[in-house]
């Protein structure tokens, strides 16, 4: 955060402003010492870049408290969506209740997290930070960020959709069933861009060096779709690359599933025979 945010920590606001999302990491991460936990700790990142927030110093940078002396620039973003129109088989889809390193239980908790620098000696291959956490999968009752929700713990989702989130310095993101230890989902940094990390090597648009310009999503559909519980336990690991600190770093998948049937049915539905419930499209894609 730059000098010029007014941080209250006793009433929990930035600029006068509540934090938004309200920060808030599980118990776990909080004890790791990281500085995002807390308002009286936090260096920097997504609450102190809301709207109209600079980014930095204005005194040093501008000779007006909002740098209206400087020229203003217009910024454009295209999008392209690509899509398919539903077909009479195809399944609705929810959001997961997984997965965010700094939460575990259902749904995100403080989103975004500090990568500390190494110490200085750390050998360069070791110069990791490394988060991690286990959630269940997918929301259902009992629970206070789904208290309407009308499914239960052991009905069954099928997985349609993985999108990693990381940042800059992000090395590699994996989302792992924690009972068998079998990876579902995983991208990687590789020199050449291959693993599902993509890192700039030029001055073109969506090419810029150093900068990370690419993930890639894991997607499954019909019969090859992962099919849990929704209360199965997953957990989510992230590893930046320590060797510079960064604040607003996060560890995230935003994972789309199905709902399916309930375990009951679906121990029915295969003991008689019949076939699986009807498959779920096998992608969903947006640039």
């Amino acid at each position: 955060c730059t000098p010029q945010r007014k941080i209250n920590v006793s009433a929990g606001t930035i600029d006068g402003r509540a934090a938004d999302p309200p920060i808030h990491c599980s118990p776990e991460f909080a004890a790791t010492g990281n500085p995002s936990c807390h308002l009286a700790t936090y260096q920097g990142g997504w609450r102190c870049c809301e709207d109209k927030m600079f980014l930095i110093d204005t005194a040093k940078e501008c000779a007006n408290p909002d740098c209206s002396e400087k020229p203003v620039d217009e910024v454009h973003m295209k999008f392209t969506f690509f899509y398919e129109d539903a077909q009479p088989g195809a399944r609705q889809m929810e959001g997961a209740a997984c997965c965010d390193v700094t939460s575990v239980t259902q749904g995100d908790e403080n989103i975004e997290y500090d990568v500390p620098v190494c110490l200085q000696g750390t050998a360069p291959e070791e110069c990791r930070h490394i988060a991690e956490s286990v959630q269940p999968l997918a929301f259902f009752d009992g629970h206070p960020k789904s208290p309407l929700s009308s499914y239960r713990d052991s009905d069954l989702v099928d997985l349609v959709f993985a999108a990693p989130h990381l940042h800059l310095a992000g090395i590699s993101i994996e989302l792992i069933d924690h009972l068998t230890n079998k990876t579902i989902c995983e991208v990687h940094r590789t020199a050449n861009n291959s693993g599902g990390i993509a890192y700039g090597h030029g001055a073109t648009p969506g090419n810029e060096d150093g900068y990370l310009v690419g993930l890639t999503p894991c997607h499954w559909g019909g019969a090859e779709a992962p099919r849990f519980r929704r209360d199965h336990p997953m957990r989510t690991r992230a590893v930046y690359n320590a060797s510079l600190g960064h604040t607003g770093r996060s560890g995230l998948l935003g994972v789309t599933q199905a709902p399916g049937l309930s375990a009951t049915c679906a121990a029915a539905t295969r003991h008689t025979g019949f076939p699986r419930p009807l498959q779920v499209p096998s992608s969903a894609t947006a640039n």
